[in-house]
């Protein structure tokens, strides 16, 4: 079997070695053996890992239970458990997909919002249980935007609970795109509060940080998560394709 150096494995992966060092430290990578001389001894089962490692990262944040998801599957390879490493990552592409669809959705929402077109609800509400499937986020997720004034729910009937309309079912879209994109509570609702007073020149100056100027819009936005989900798609895909040909060959 091929030897390599740290070098070696950086230049594959298009990283620095001290990231090479860093991986095998978390637990990334399986035990690397050393040579008499005390240098680390890689082989082709540490560069499938490698690479990997950088099918996930290279493709940035997509949310915690996405990052959860893409950690196990590199836990499962680390253990070279290749055959659960697959059913993972085939998980975590489907959690990919779930959250490409809720930004395709979200984008049709953000054209309305941009042009200030007329909501037209179909007086359809849903419980807190019901939105929160629908957004794909907790109840507690919830409460805590109801808490920070991010929205604003009415409570009906005799047991006084929340009832979700169309109209903040879509609001709700809008800030979980938010959310994924790392804005925080407090910027996303100063966002909110311009575009709900109507300044629409003030919507995205006040979510912005140094990090996101050239963004220019909601929809600048939105267009930046679908990009992230589609590269992260392709990496997905590239992981089980390296995957079986790690099992082909045998490594």
């Amino acid at each position: 079997m091929p030897q390599y150096k740290t070098i070696d494995l950086a230049r594959q992966g298009n990283i620095h070695p001290n990231t090479v060092r860093l991986y095998e430290k978390m637990g990334f990578l399986s035990p690397v053996p050393r040579g008499e001389n005390g240098y680390r001894i890689y082989n082709e089962r540490h560069l499938c890992q490698i690479k990997i490692i950088r099918c996930i990262f290279d493709y940035g944040w997509l949310g915690r239970e996405i990052r959860a998801a893409s950690l196990k599957v590199i836990e499962l390879v680390a253990t070279w458990d290749l055959d659960n490493a697959i059913e993972f990552t085939h998980l975590y592409l489907q959690m990919i997909n779930k959250d490409y669809l809720s930004a395709m959705e979200t984008a049709n929402i953000l054209e309305k919002w941009t042009h200030k077109d007329e909501i037209h609800s179909t007086g359809k509400i849903h419980t807190r249980k019901e939105t929160a499937q629908l957004i794909g986020v907790t109840e507690e997720t919830l409460r805590n935007w109801d808490r920070n004034g991010l929205i604003k729910v009415p409570r009906v009937g005799s047991n006084n609970s929340r009832a979700y309309s169309v109209s903040q079912i879509e609001r709700l879209r809008i800030i979980y795109m938010l959310r994924q994109a790392k804005y925080s509570i407090s910027s996303i609702l100063q966002s909110l509060n311009q575009y709900d007073k109507g300044n629409i020149e003030e919507v995205i100056n006040s979510l912005n940080t140094p990090k996101y100027e050239e963004y220019q819009s909601w929809v600048c936005v939105g267009d930046r998560w679908i990009k992230g989900l589609e590269d992260a798609t392709k990496g997905a895909e590239e992981i089980l394709f390296l995957i079986q040909e790690a099992k082909e060959k045998n490594i």
